[in-house]
């Protein structure tokens, strides 16, 4: 299956892995408005961590399908 239909297809009656990065693009976007400069706890999912990867590390959608999802104790993410 091509990457971009794993990426695009939405899941019935939700949204799609490219929907999910995204909305984590908009939480990181909000964060300086409510916390600037506080240290947060993010609880999510596997697509929780492909938005940070994306938005913060700046990790392709496409290059994050076939990642290995290797769980490590305390990711820890900073925004500049």
């Amino acid at each position: 299956m091509a990457v971009e239909l794993v990426l695009d297809r939405p899941y019935p009656g939700g949204e799609s892995w490219r929907q999910a990065v995204a909305r984590v693009g908009r939480f990181l976007g909000d964060l300086p408005l409510r916390w600037d400069e506080q240290r947060i706890l993010v609880i999510g999912r596997v697509a929780t961590r492909w938005g940070l990867d994306h938005f913060i590390g700046g990790v392709r959608p496409e290059d994050l399908v076939d990642q290995d999802f290797a769980w490590q104790e305390g990711w820890e993410y900073r925004i500049n």
